[in-house]
């Protein structure tokens, strides 16, 4: 009787790692089919906006692939999918690049008047500037760990 429960709770694991398998390649598809969707919509003649529309899409569907595989990876082996120094990585990363984000700001403000380009492209380029200084702190944090403040 002992060995059909084990036979049973072990069913009953493996079907509850797959279903968090599939729901992570579920959440990948949609988001993907959604950028696509948005990308086709949002087409333009203008070329700094479809690559402005590209960059964001490249930016955001890479960075869910690495979050979504590196979360894959935990369950794979056991361990929680979010833990206190993700948590924590996470904060650190977002709080300097809001931090360096201003100083972007401040640049694209001061070389605004000699480019060409008009304010709704600006604000494009800066979200842009904004997403990859956080995708860049995130991983810097990621390699070079936490110092103990």
């Amino acid at each position: 009787m002992l060995s059909i429960s084990i036979f049973v709770l072990e069913i009953n694991n493996i079907k509850r790692y797959i279903m968090k398998k599939v729901s992570i390649g579920i959440t990948l598809v949609i988001l993907i089919v959604i950028g696509f969707f948005i990308f086709w919509i949002s087409r333009s003649d203008d070329i700094n906006d479809t690559i402005q529309t590209s960059l964001v899409l490249i930016i955001v569907l890479s960075f869910g692939f690495v979050v979504a595989f590196r979360r894959f990876i935990s369950v794979k082996k056991g361990e929680p999918t979010e833990d206190e120094l993700s948590k924590l990585f996470l904060q650190k990363a977002a709080a300097f690049s809001f931090y360096v984000s201003l100083y972007l700001w401040l640049i694209i403000s001061y070389f605004s008047h000699k480019f060409n380009f008009e304010t709704e492209q600006l604000i494009g380029y800066g979200i842009i500037g904004m997403a990859l200084i956080f995708v860049g702190s995130w991983y810097f944090f990621r390699i070079k760990g936490l110092n103990n403040d």
